[in-house]
């Protein structure tokens, strides 16, 4: 038998190479299922956690799984805020400025930013902006991973965003990681 993972976004065993997702450039992508990344997007981008648990239910029902709707949700909202897709995230990015881009100039952008997009983005939480030296590293904390990548994704159309992202020289690392504990 295959290898076998879970979807990190509705749960469902997926048993062989036919069952993954694909990513964006058509490549499987064993994370998540052919049915919550069809093609390299989440098939519903903006389905909540309730949503999905909600609509998994029935399927648990009818193969067996539970013996009724109360016990599959209940064991969905037991199981499913630990898969990546539901956990929170934090969306980290380390870099230098343009060597002709001033802090000043850049904390404005960073301001613009925050006020005309990030904060308004379904699931952000916080926003931390910090330097070392010459260093910076911005790191937005997301309730769950499909909120991360839809404001992502959403950011290329925004002029504040751009602004900011014109600014940036050279990045020394970037990601998007699962927040495990915050304090």
């Amino acid at each position: 038998m295959e290898n076998q993972s879970r979807c990190q976004s509705c749960g469902m065993l997926m048993e062989d190479e036919g069952m993954y997702g694909k990513n964006m450039d058509g490549t499987p992508n064993n994370e998540y299922c052919t049915y919550c990344l069809p093609n390299g997007v989440f098939g519903n981008p903006n389905e909540t956690l309730e949503e999905m648990i909600e609509s998994c239910i029935p399927f648990l029902v009818e193969d067996g799984t539970c013996a009724d709707e109360d016990a599959a949700r209940i064991m969905l909202k037991e199981h499913m805020p630990l898969l990546k897709r539901w956990k929170k995230q934090g969306m980290i990015i380390s870099f230098k400025l343009k060597d002709d881009v001033s802090v000043d100039e850049f904390l404005a952008a960073s301001d613009a930013i925050q006020e005309k997009y990030l904060s308004k983005c379904k699931g952000f939480i916080n926003r931390q902006l910090m330097i070392i030296g010459d260093n910076w590293t911005d790191w937005v904390i997301w309730e769950t991973m499909a909120d991360a990548e839809n404001a992502m994704h959403g950011s290329v159309a925004d002029e504040s965003a751009k602004k900011f992202s014109s600014l940036i020289g050279a990045v020394i690392e970037q990601g998007l990681y699962p927040l495990e504990r915050s304090y």
